[in-house]
């Protein structure tokens, strides 16, 4: 893990230099596994390219930076690399249910807890991937954005490596 944010502070710190408008953009988004993905891009001066930075929030939550590049004449495809969170999946968590008390209020609590932990055990795959974007107002511009993306990694708890991957769609200001 700490290879990765070491990763994704350098390109956060390296990507505007590759920009040369400077044109700082934020969007908002969601989809599946996230909910909610806040987003900072800087265009390159012809607005065919953008380094990008989000925070992923869901049941689990993730960092990523990304770089697409636009790949159709009115720049509303583009394809790209991204390094960090690229999804989440569930955890099989085993709920201790050994507990022998007689209480109500202790069976209660315990049932109560377990239903919380299967229902939040989700951990993130943190790794690199591709993506896929259809702008509907073209890259670098107002308006609504449409995200596939899909790569390989590690769990975040663990060293289980696994393709993994997720849909947002998000609004640029």
């Amino acid at each position: 893990m700490k290879k990765i944010t070491h990763t994704v502070v350098s390109l956060l710190l390296l990507g505007p230099t590759f920009a040369s408008a400077n044109d700082i953009s934020f969007s908002i988004g969601g989809g599946y596994p996230y909910f909610v993905i806040p987003e900072v891009s800087v265009a390159n001066a012809d607005l065919s390219q953008r380094w990008y930075g989000n925070y992923k929030i869901g049941l689990d939550d993730g960092f990523s930076v990304g770089f697409e590049q636009a790949i159709s004449d009115n720049n509303k495809h583009a394809i790209g690399l991204l390094v960090g969170a690229l999804g989440n999946r569930e955890v099989d968590t085993q709920c201790d249910e050994s507990q022998n008390s007689d209480e109500l209020t202790a069976a209660f609590a315990n049932a109560i807890g377990c239903a919380l932990a299967e229902a939040f055990d989700e951990e993130t795959t943190n790794g690199i991937g591709l993506s896929y974007s259809y702008n509907f107002s073209g890259l670098n511009q107002d308006g609504w954005r449409l995200r596939f993306e899909l790569g390989y990694g590690e769990a975040s708890s663990d060293d289980n490596k696994r393709v993994d991957g997720g849909i947002n769609l998000s609004y640029e200001f």
